[in-house]
């Protein structure tokens, strides 16, 4: 097993894709935070700022995983749209545990806000990942 994973970084195409995964995972990150921190600042009630913050954030992901980690641009209309609907379900459930997450960390433990965000959006960042190699930007050749 360990093996196999070792064998995953010698692969440059996948050791690219990481690295874009990185960088993009970082600034959406950098966007659900920071539109999270900047709207409650304004005086936006934290569970609306925190909704704002999470949509924001999946569009932003959704143009960057696409073009600049799993690299699928080039397609019809049709698979495009069903690309679009698989993100949108799969950060749709990861959303969700963003959401519910922050608030069961707040409401529920009492946590810091900024706090519950960082640490949620760690599950996040790996949920968003291995979602998106395995169910959205699928390509051709692998799944043939």
């Amino acid at each position: 097993m360990i093996e196999k994973i070792i064998n995953k970084f010698k692969d440059k195409d996948q050791l690219r894709e990481l690295f874009w995964y990185g960088i993009a995972g970082v600034t959406t990150t950098l966007v659900n935070v920071g539109l999270f921190y900047v709207l409650q600042k304004a005086g936006m009630q934290y569970n609306i700022a925190n909704l704002i913050a999470i949509v924001s954030a999946k569009l932003y992901a959704f143009i960057t995983n696409k073009y600049l980690v799993f690299r699928t641009g080039n397609m019809g209309f049709k698979e495009a749209c069903l690309e679009f609907l698989k993100f949108f379900v799969a950060r749709g459930f990861t959303g969700v545990v963003d959401f519910a997450g922050v608030w069961f960390m707040v409401s529920a433990c009492g946590l810091d806000r900024m706090i519950s965000k960082y640490v949620i959006q760690v599950v996040v960042i790996v949920l968003n990942y291995v979602l998106g190699k395995l169910f959205v930007f699928v390509r051709k050749e692998e799944n043939e």
